[in-house]
Formats: structure tokens, C-alpha cells, sequence
């Protein structure tokens, strides 16, 4: 079978208000796979039903105003960074600090499917004066793997693994404007049918971290991989990593993390199969 290879990396930064969005309904649920005969699919990423959205308490003081020293959380609830729990798949974790400037530091940890110790890590810490940010320090490290599960029951069984590095202290950069941090996302992706290996592909993405004005920051990254031939068998991947403020908030964060494919027997019609790691909504409440 002939097979063509590509990866591509797109990061945007989408304009927005200083508004705090503030979320009235509360939906838990559990990512997983699902496959969709026949059905164009949503736009992949995309808040949807499935989505889990967590409220965040932050500590206040005697007179209801947020503490002014650094304010440590974490969710899930009771979730630890560096020690899966029995249902966690990642722990969010992070402080907030709403003194003369605000600073604000929030770290996404993985955890491998496989050994509940190992994670990996992709984070953000900005200090931010009047909404502008003053400084920014992208974090990564780890490796971990992500996702290891049948995506089309007797047909196709995936695996994620996924490392960061990079990052460290931001520049300034008048282009944007606004601070970056360069970091590469890497790792590998393998899909199989029984016995056969159909992808088997190792990917390595360039991209950054951003903090700009009016509570503007976060990350979005996708790799592309394509084997096959359009009439005959094929399969597209699409491995997606999110990690952005939503609408200006600095207090609403959307992530996710998550694998989708289109695979098809020509002339039959396309299967969609998406498969979630993270689908978060996460709303610091202060």
C-alpha cells in the first residue's frame, strides 16, 4: 500500500474580552471512543455534551476577598500531580495570586495509562498587570503514554505516547505582541489491525506557549498523519493538544487532549472515530 506521511502544527490565538464567563451547568463525564457510521462529524475539540466541566473553590479571606498571598489548587478534586488515582487520566494543578499584579500558574499532568508514577507535563505561569501580561515561563518535561484502547471493536486498536520540552522563561516579541516560550511536543503514534501495523509514526512538533494582552495566552497544537489511498484503504489521524483561556477569562480554561480518525474502505462510506484523553472545562471561582 503506498503511504504519504505529513505533519503540520497550528497554533491561533483567538481575540477576546475581558469578561469572566460564568457557567451554570456542571456536566461530568467520562472521555472514551466512539465510533460514528455515516455522520460528518463536529469540528474535533469542540465543547460539546461529552465535555467535563470542574469548578475550582480558591481559598478566600475573613472579609471575602481573595488571599493575597499565592493560592494553591487542584482538580479533579483530591487528585495528586505525580500519583494516578483509580479513575484520574491527568491533575490539573496551579496557584493564583491576586496581589498588585496577578499571577497565575497552571500545570496539565498526564498520566500514563500504564504506570500511575510516570506523567507528562505541559504548563504556563504568566504575571499580568491590568490584564497584559509582564512575564510568562512555558513548562514541560516527561513522557508518558496517553491513550492505548481499541478504537473499532476487532478492527483497530490505537496507541498515543506523547513527551514535552522546551519552554522555560518567555521573550517578548512586538510581532504578536506579546511573550513566548518555544516548546516541542513529540512522541508517537501506532495504529494496528490484529497483527498488522498500519501507522506506525513518530512525530515531532515545534511550537510555543503565548501571553499577550487583555488575558490572551494559552497553546494549540495538532499533528496531521495520512497512509493510504484515496480510492482504495486508508486511514487520517489528527492528535490534538489544548491548553487556552476561553474568552478573555483568566479564570476559564479549556483543555484537551485527544486522537481522531477517518478510515475508509473505497467506495464505502468514511468511519469517524473519535477517541478523548482530556475534556475539560475548567472555572477558578474566586
Amino acid at each position: 500500500m503506498d503511504s504519504v506521511s505529513s505533519t503540520s502544527f497550528r497554533k491561533f490565538v483567538k481575540p477576546m474580552k475581558a469578561a469572566r464567563l460564568l457557567y451554570c451547568v456542571a456536566l461530568v463525564g467520562f472521555p472514551s471512543a466512539q465510533c460514528q457510521l455515516f455522520l460528518k462529524p463536529r469540528r474535533f475539540g469542540d465543547i460539546s455534551e461529552k465535555t467535563q466541566f470542574l469548578t475550582v473553590e480558591l481559598p478566600k479571606s475573613a472579609n471575602g476577598l481573595p488571599l493575597g498571598s499565592s493560592v494553591p489548587f487542584v482538580t479533579p478534586a483530591g487528585c495528586s500531580p505525580t500519583l494516578k488515582q483509580t479513575a484520574d487520566k491527568y491533575c490539573v494543578n496551579g496557584t493564583y495570586d491576586a496581589a498588585d499584579t496577578m499571577e497565575l500558574a497552571m500545570d496539565l499532568n498526564i498520566f500514563d495509562v500504564e504506570i500511575p508514577t510516570k506523567t507528562v507535563v505541559l504548563g504556563i505561569k504568566t504575571t499580568l498587570n491590568q490584564g497584559n501580561a509582564t512575564a510568562l515561563t512555558a513548562v514541560t518535561g516527561g513522557c508518558a503514554m496517553l491513550l492505548k484502547q481499541t478504537l473499532i471493536f476487532l478492527l483497530l486498536d490505537g496507541v498515543v505516547t506523547m513527551c514535552t520540552s522546551g519552554g522555560g522563561k518567555g521573550k517578548y516579541d512586538p510581532k504578536l505582541p506579546g511573550y513566548v516560550s518555544d516548546i516541542t511536543l513529540s512522541g508517537q503514534l501506532k495504529l494496528t489491525s490484529r497483527i498488522k501495523t498500519i501507522t506506525d509514526y513518530n512525530y515531532s512538533l515545534p511550537g510555543y506557549v503565548h501571553a499577550g494582552d487583555l488575558f490572551n495566552m494559552g497553546m494549540n497544537a495538532s499533528m496531521f498523519n495520512s497512509s493510504g489511498k484515496p480510492k482504495g484503504v486508508g486511514i487520517n489521524s489528527t492528535f490534538t493538544v489544548m491548553l487556552h483561556n476561553i474568552g478573555s477569562s483568566l479564570f476559564d480554561w479549556r483543555i484537551f487532549v485527544g486522537l481522531h480518525i477517518d478510515t475508509w474502505v473505497y467506495p464505502l462510506p468514511v468511519v469517524h472515530v473519535d477517541a478523548a484523553i482530556v475534556d475539560s472545562v475548567i472555572h477558578l471561582k474566586t
